[in-house]
Protein backbone atom coordinates (compact mmCIF):
# COMPACT_ATOMS: atom_id res chain seq x y z
CA UNK A 1 0.00 0.00 0.00
CA UNK A 2 3.05 2.46 0.55
CA UNK A 3 3.59 2.27 -2.81
CA UNK A 4 0.38 3.35 -4.32
CA UNK A 5 0.80 6.77 -3.95
CA UNK A 6 3.64 7.70 -5.67
CA UNK A 7 2.40 5.36 -8.49
CA UNK A 8 -0.34 7.62 -8.47
CA UNK A 9 1.71 10.77 -8.10
CA UNK A 10 3.68 9.97 -11.31
CA UNK A 11 0.04 8.89 -13.38
CA UNK A 12 -1.30 12.24 -12.35
CA UNK A 13 2.05 13.95 -13.48
CA UNK A 14 2.03 11.94 -16.71
CA UNK A 15 -1.65 12.61 -17.50
CA UNK A 16 -0.71 16.37 -16.69
CA UNK A 17 1.93 16.60 -19.25
CA UNK A 18 -0.18 14.58 -21.99
CA UNK A 19 -3.15 17.49 -21.59
CA UNK A 20 -0.59 19.78 -21.73
CA UNK A 21 0.71 18.49 -25.13
CA UNK A 22 -2.74 18.33 -26.49
CA UNK A 23 -3.69 22.00 -25.09
CA UNK A 24 -0.54 23.07 -26.83
CA UNK A 25 -1.67 21.72 -30.41
CA UNK A 26 -4.78 23.15 -30.51
CA UNK A 27 -3.38 26.79 -30.21
CA UNK A 28 -1.08 26.51 -33.20
CA UNK A 29 -1.52 27.40 -36.86
CA UNK A 30 -1.27 25.30 -39.50
CA UNK A 31 -1.87 27.97 -41.83
CA UNK A 32 0.29 31.65 -41.64
CA UNK A 33 -2.16 33.76 -42.91
CA UNK A 34 -4.54 32.87 -40.14
CA UNK A 35 -2.06 34.58 -37.70
CA UNK A 36 -3.25 37.87 -38.52
CA UNK A 37 -5.55 39.70 -40.84
CA UNK A 38 -5.53 43.23 -42.68
CA UNK A 39 -7.32 45.66 -41.47
CA UNK A 40 -9.32 47.48 -44.49
CA UNK A 41 -9.36 51.50 -43.62
CA UNK A 42 -6.11 51.14 -41.24
CA UNK A 43 -6.65 54.93 -40.48
CA UNK A 44 -9.86 54.97 -38.82
CA UNK A 45 -8.40 52.88 -35.45
CA UNK A 46 -6.12 53.45 -32.37
CA UNK A 47 -3.29 50.89 -32.38
CA UNK A 48 -2.94 48.77 -28.76
CA UNK A 49 -4.26 45.50 -27.15
CA UNK A 50 -7.72 43.97 -26.58
CA UNK A 51 -10.24 41.96 -26.36
CA UNK A 52 -12.71 40.74 -29.25
CA UNK A 53 -15.99 41.23 -27.48
CA UNK A 54 -18.17 40.66 -31.02
CA UNK A 55 -17.87 39.21 -34.52
CA UNK A 56 -20.00 40.41 -36.96
CA UNK A 57 -20.20 39.87 -40.99
CA UNK A 58 -20.44 42.52 -43.69
CA UNK A 59 -21.57 40.47 -46.47
CA UNK A 60 -20.13 40.82 -50.22
CA UNK A 61 -17.83 43.42 -48.82
CA UNK A 62 -15.02 41.65 -49.91
CA UNK A 63 -14.31 42.57 -53.62
CA UNK A 64 -11.02 41.65 -53.57
CA UNK A 65 -11.19 37.81 -52.44
CA UNK A 66 -13.67 35.58 -54.52
CA UNK A 67 -12.71 32.45 -52.13
CA UNK A 68 -14.34 34.88 -49.17
CA UNK A 69 -16.70 37.48 -50.08
CA UNK A 70 -17.34 38.85 -47.14
CA UNK A 71 -15.53 41.22 -44.15
CA UNK A 72 -15.70 40.93 -40.38
CA UNK A 73 -16.14 43.76 -38.21
CA UNK A 74 -14.81 42.91 -34.96
CA UNK A 75 -15.86 44.88 -32.14
CA UNK A 76 -12.78 45.07 -29.16
CA UNK A 77 -12.78 46.34 -25.51
CA UNK A 78 -9.27 47.51 -25.17
CA UNK A 79 -6.65 47.27 -22.27
CA UNK A 80 -6.60 51.09 -21.79
CA UNK A 81 -9.93 51.54 -21.64
CA UNK A 82 -12.53 52.28 -24.68
CA UNK A 83 -14.29 50.46 -27.12
CA UNK A 84 -13.69 50.36 -31.21
CA UNK A 85 -14.61 47.89 -34.38
CA UNK A 86 -12.39 47.28 -37.12
CA UNK A 87 -13.43 45.32 -40.25
CA UNK A 88 -10.79 42.39 -41.56
CA UNK A 89 -10.75 40.26 -44.18
CA UNK A 90 -9.67 37.51 -41.39
CA UNK A 91 -12.41 34.92 -40.29
CA UNK A 92 -10.06 33.19 -37.65
CA UNK A 93 -11.41 35.52 -34.40
CA UNK A 94 -13.66 34.79 -32.15
CA UNK A 95 -15.26 36.93 -28.71
CA UNK A 96 -13.06 36.43 -25.91
CA UNK A 97 -9.90 36.02 -27.44
CA UNK A 98 -7.21 38.69 -26.95
CA UNK A 99 -5.30 40.59 -30.08
CA UNK A 100 -3.52 43.07 -31.21
CA UNK A 101 -4.14 46.13 -33.79
CA UNK A 102 -0.81 47.49 -35.25
CA UNK A 103 0.35 50.51 -36.82
CA UNK A 104 0.76 49.54 -39.70
CA UNK A 105 -2.80 48.04 -40.64
CA UNK A 106 -3.04 44.43 -38.89
CA UNK A 107 -5.12 42.57 -36.15
CA UNK A 108 -2.88 39.83 -34.79
CA UNK A 109 -3.56 36.81 -32.47
CA UNK A 110 -1.59 37.01 -29.38
CA UNK A 111 -2.68 33.92 -27.61
CA UNK A 112 -0.56 30.70 -28.33
CA UNK A 113 2.09 32.56 -29.90
CA UNK A 114 4.95 31.35 -28.96
CA UNK A 115 3.62 28.20 -29.42
CA UNK A 116 3.47 29.00 -33.07
CA UNK A 117 6.79 30.10 -33.46
CA UNK A 118 8.33 27.10 -31.75
CA UNK A 119 6.15 24.23 -33.84
CA UNK A 120 8.29 26.12 -37.23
Amino acid sequence: MRYALPVLKKAFAALAAVLAMLAAACSSYQDPSQIEGNIVSPGNFIAGSGVVVGVGVVPRANKGNPNDPNLYRISLQMDRGGFQQVDTDNSTFFAGQAVNLTNDGRIEHVSGTSMNRAVR
